[in-house]
């Protein structure tokens, strides 16, 4: 005898059953602008929802039996429905704005702290944009923040992306609103004409400069910071074509020679206060690690965007030298290396090493630095922290995979520490280590 989807001991996964079986439904919702029929239960749905609940027993409570949500698409109804009914949902990148926008409008904070929790790990340049405009629309200041916080670190990337010109008027307001920034004004320009120009296409007007100073608007025009501009980059970038006119043009180039006449523009220049912080691993120092060719790294990770600049090394202990590579790889692939010599300096246990390039290191990326040093003995870590924290960042040390008891380790060897470039927000620095 076969076992009845009744005998469940699920309250959720029984109901999710009668919205599969479409049995003894008694409301339609029709879905899109295709007006997809989805059947369900009004009892779920105002149990689950304040909106749903005010809809069919409030006091405008609606008496049809087919309610149209053209603002939903079906597949994103469905997911929705099948959460309601058994609070279990799939969340990915492809669907994550509509689920949260579903959320939101029927007042499912369960669901909604689900979708930003998402967010929060996966927000990337191609969706900041979108999430940004989200959280305006529904006044989500913690979501706006988040969005501004990622444009504000990944700025280039940000307004080359194809997701900056599909956005809100407000929302590109709002990014423009930044006095810090990672770009300069030239290129904020340049961005906002491509975004102009987008808009222009769909509404298939030619992208001719009158065109484009139109669908900017002077609310976008005059946050665009002009005199912040070299002269230079005003002549060439902007002073060559006729989006601003001849008064504006005059009075920008007034204000870039001279900085205390008064502008229709804005002329504080945006700033990227990026500091330099030491993230130092060492707790207690010993001597005499030889360096015999062996190869010593370590993994690592970092909790948010930043560039790594320096790496602090440990000194010969006694006359003589050692030379080789320092390399940094993403996965298994070198992103850096340079050639390292180090000399015995009387006095001096370790030194910083400047990388020839700043590394960009991404939130959650496991990079690997490691070092194949030949010549005398160095000073070395005794005992070592695995996770610094300094200005919100956390740094994440690991063993190699084919890490050695006799070689460096999270906790004892080489890497004194290491220099990271962050956004500095804050005044005061704290530094917090295990």
């Amino acid at each position: 005898m076969g076992t009845h989807w009744q005998y469940a001991d699920s309250f959720a996964d029984t109901n999710l059953k009668m919205l599969e079986n479409v049995a003894l439904c008694d409301v339609t919702l029709e879905a899109g602008n295709e007006k997809k029929q989805i059947k369900c239960h009004k009892f779920i749905l105002a149990s689950r929802s304040p909106v749903f609940y005010a809809m069919f027993c409030g006091t405008l409570a609606e008496s049809k039996d087919v309610i149209c949500l053209p603002d939903i698409e079906p597949s994103t109804l469905e997911v929705f429905l099948r959460y309601l009914y058994n609070g279990k949902i799939e969340i990915n990148a492809a669907t994550v704005l509509s689920i949260l926008y579903a959320g939101k409008k029927y007042d499912i904070p369960g669901l909604e702290c689900k979708c930003k929790a998402f967010l929060n790990e996966n927000i990337d340049t191609e969706n900041v944009c979108t999430v940004l405009d989200q959280a305006m629309l529904f006044d989500d200041e913690d979501l706006k923040a988040k969005s501004l916080e990622f444009i504000i670190g990944r700025s280039n990337e940000v307004l080359k992306s194809d997701a900056f010109v599909g956005m809100s008027k407000s929302g590109l307001q709002e990014v423009l609103k930044l006095d810090t920034i990672d770009a300069s004004e030239s290129e904020l320009y340049v961005a906002c004409k491509r975004w102009a120009a987008r808009r222009c296409k769909a509404a298939d007007k030619q992208e001719t400069d009158a065109n484009i100073r139109k669908e900017l608007g002077d609310e976008v025009i005059y946050q665009i910071r002009f005199p912040a501009m070299t002269l230079e980059e005003f002549t060439n970038v902007v002073a060559s074509e006729n989006i601003l006119s001849e008064r504006e043009m005059l009075n920008v180039y007034r204000s870039i020679g001279n900085k205390q006449i008064d502008s229709m523009f804005n002329n504080k220049e945006r700033s990227f206060k990026r500091e330099k912080f030491l993230f130092v691993r060492c707790q207690t120092l010993e001597e005499r690690w030889l360096c015999n060719g062996s190869e010593d790294g370590l993994c690592f990770t970092v909790s948010k965007d930043c560039k790594m600049t320096a790496v602090d090394l440990f000194l010969p202990v006694e006359e003589g030298s050692v030379s080789g590579y320092l390399e940094i790889l993403n996965g298994s692939a070198v992103i850096h290396t340079q050639n390292v010599t180090l000399k015995y300096t009387e006095g001096a246990k370790h030194t910083l090493v400047n990388l020839t390039q700043p590394i960009k290191l991404f939130t959650g990326t496991k990079y690997t630095i490691r070092q194949r040093l030949t010549g005398t003995f160095v000073y070395y870590c005794g005992t070592c922290h695995s996770n610094i924290t300094m200005q919100g960042l956390t740094l994440s040390l690991y063993n190699m995979n084919n890490f050695s008891p006799y070689r460096t380790s999270v906790s004892t060897g080489k890497f004194y520490g290491f220099e990271l470039l962050i956004i500095n927000k804050t005044s005061s620095c704290t530094n917090i280590t295990q």
